[in-house]
């Protein structure tokens, strides 16, 4: 994961506005998957922590996990005082962290995170995300594919892994991802690969979004 990229990134535009306000993902999550409950939900990946906000401004209680250590100044800094007890951010990397000290976990949550790390990181997490989960929790993510514009682009650094405008990302193969979390034990309540789904500036990428429960 490019930590100092995404540092130096979420210092200098976290606060614009199209990436400040909650994406789309959050609010169909919370829509279709959240509504009327109170959850204890990890983000994998909060960045500025506009979704984390959104999803504690809802009474969910919202672990937000970040390698970068600005998540603990724009946590703070991202929701209403009323809410800040919902928040939670915390600085350190969401491959390698002990979720047991968390208690219950009733869903993780990773937007365009997923594409941030190896494939040995994911083959490390995804199971590691499945013990964690309560019984019918959710996992629920958003991710570029190899269907993506952007895939190809750039320079190649092996296994769909392609460095541009000064970070790597590595685009998933949605039918290899999803016979892997099946053999896992996960069940997939939802799927969609398109576009239009998260449209910024120029870029619209083509996302898979997966639900997916234990």
């Amino acid at each position: 994961m490019d930590k100092e990229y995404w540092g130096t990134y979420y210092l200098q535009r976290g606060k614009d506005q199209a990436i400040s306000k909650s994406s789309s993902f959050a609010q169909f999550c919370s829509d279709e998957f959240f509504l009327g409950k109170n959850l204890s939900i990890v983000e994998l990946g909060a960045g500025n922590c506009r979704d984390a906000a959104y999803l504690a401004s809802l009474e969910h209680h919202v672990y937000a996990i970040d390698q970068s250590p600005t998540i603990m100044d724009v946590g703070k800094e991202s929701v209403g005082i009323e809410f800040r007890q919902y928040l939670h951010p915390e600085a350190t990397n969401f491959v390698t962290k002990d979720y047991s000290k968390l208690g219950k976990i009733d869903a993780f949550y990773s937007r365009f995170t997923i594409h941030s790390i190896t494939k040995e990181d994911e083959i490390i997490l995804l199971p590691k995300v499945f013990r964690k989960l309560n019984n019918g929790g959710l996992f629920c993510i958003e991710v570029r594919t190899i269907k993506d514009p952007l895939y190809g682009v750039g320079e190649a650094c092996g296994g769909n892994t392609f460095m541009t405008d000064g970070h790597m990302r590595r685009f998933i193969d949605s039918r290899e991802f999803r016979e892997q979390v099946s053999n896992i034990g996960f069940k997939e309540l939802y799927f969609i690969e398109q576009d239009n789904l998260s449209v910024y500036k120029g870029d619209n990428p083509v996302l898979m979004r997966i639900i997916l429960q234990k």
